[in-house]
């Protein structure tokens, strides 16, 4: 019986791919076989549809892994051709706060961790001001998971190639809330055009999660007087999730 809701009829077709995917590899295997040895080829009579299955249900746990794999060896845009390292993000599973800011600079390309450098030392402050910590509560990531070259905005193609490991990140982690670092992420994640001061004023739905745009630590760094606002944006973050203020950011 085919399923009549979205995601479990793409579940089906995901499960009747694999099992199509799956036969022709073995029908293949067995065509060689026959080749190279004496017996005659038989089509295989195997049922591939518990692994299929177990493929397209299995635990979110080995969909992380897989998720990882695929962005540690992935080459879909230019800037896997001067990376050193892919940085696929640092924190809890299941966090109160998901941070996605621009992309990775020098430290973090050199690393393969996020957000380590000056900028980063800066977020990390904003965030134990109101209880926060990557080693506690909060994942932090980028748009894209390479760095672009002498730390350039990235270009569309790049997002575009990228994004879909963003959204599957957010899907499987489930934060209480999206923390959106710098007009890369906002535009990107919302789809909107507007600047930052308009935007971080506001709370957005992602897809059912509440979500909030500030201004970019390396931004901040260079523009003190965004500090404010930002200080401004932590304590209604703090307001939306029931934190305490433990201190200015």
């Amino acid at each position: 019986m085919i399923p009549t809701n979205t995601s479990g009829l793409r579940r089906y077709m995901e499960k009747d791919e694999r099992i199509a995917v799956m036969q022709v590899f073995s029908d293949l295997c067995d065509q060689a076989k026959s080749v190279i040895g004496s017996s005659p080829y038989t089509h295989t009579e195997l049922d591939f549809r518990p692994v299929a299955e177990k493929l397209s249900s299995g635990e979110p746990e080995d969909a992380w892994e897989n998720l990882k794999v695929a962005v540690a060896h992935c080459g879909k845009c230019k800037l896997c051709s001067t990376r050193n390292h892919t940085v696929f993000g640092e924190g809890v599973i299941h966090p109160l706060v998901m941070v996605v800011g621009e992309g990775p600079g020098a430290e973090e390309d050199a690393s393969g961790r996020p957000f380590v450098g000056r900028a980063g030392q800066y977020l990390d402050k904003w965030l134990a001001s109101i209880g926060l910590s990557r080693e506690t509560n909060v994942f932090i990531g980028n748009i894209v998971k390479c760095r672009p070259p002498e730390n350039r905005v990235p270009e569309p193609d790049e997002i575009a190639a990228c994004i879909p490991y963003v959204r599957k990140q957010i899907e499987l982690l489930q934060p209480k809330l999206l923390l959106l670092s710098g007009s890369t992420a906002a535009h990107a994640l919302l789809e909107r055009v507007e600047g930052v001061g308009k935007l971080r004023n506001q709370t957005f739905d992602y897809h059912g999660i509440p979500t909030v745009v500030t201004y970019h630590p390396a931004g901040v760094l260079r523009n003190p007087e965004y500090r404010r606002p930002v200080w401004e944006d932590m304590k209604r973050i703090a307001q939306i999730l029931g934190l305490p203020i433990l201190g200015k950011s």
